[in-house]
């Protein structure tokens, strides 16, 4: 979950019923480079993005897996 709202961010971690869909939160970030630097070390499956942020944008972030080569799927 990345997004820089911290209220937006919490409130979709844990409000929405993740489990029951299958799907696991498994960490949360400020911003494109903080999920970066999580998703290079840990593998993951989908990535909920906002697009607009500081330091690293959602959009910076698609592109830089996308030349990584990683296989998450990003969901703006």
């Amino acid at each position: 979950m990345v997004d820089d709202e911290t209220k937006i961010r919490n409130g979709l971690c844990n409000f929405f019923p993740w489990k029951e869909i299958g799907f696991e939160v498994v960490a949360e970030a400020k911003h494109g480079k903080q999920a970066l630097e999580y998703i290079v070390k840990q593998p993951i499956d989908v990535v909920l993005c906002d697009i607009k942020m500081p330091v690293m944008s959602g959009i910076e972030l698609a592109q830089e897996l996308y030349h990584r080569k990683n296989k998450a799927k990003m969901v703006f």
